[in-house]
């Protein structure tokens, strides 16, 4: 048995994605997981796309009302998405 440096499974991981470059693709997804587990029902049905790009998140919404109510939101929003991936991926959330 080989007695030497071990890495955790994680560390292994991390590396595979960071070699990869797939890093802001995952982030991408789990930001799309965490805005429809916090933006259930109505928000969430109007919601047409999702994208995370240069730490932005813009999200096309299809109804006016709903729009205008997250656009007042936006900095509230841009919190909970941090606090739930526990880093800071987005420094802003722009509302089309």
């Amino acid at each position: 048995m080989k007695t030497g440096n071990f890495s955790t499974l994680k560390d292994i991981l991390d590396d595979m994605i960071q070699e990869m470059r797939i890093g802001s693709k995952l982030n991408e997804i789990k930001v799309k997981k965490i805005w429809y587990e916090q933006m259930q029902g109505i928000i969430a049905k109007h919601t047409k796309r999702i994208v995370l790009s240069n730490r932005k998140l813009y999200v096309q919404i299809d109804s006016a009302v709903i729009k205008q109510e997250l656009f007042m939101a936006r900095e509230k929003i841009c919190q909970i998405i941090n606090d739930k991936m526990g880093e800071k991926i987005i420094e802003e959330v722009i509302i089309n």
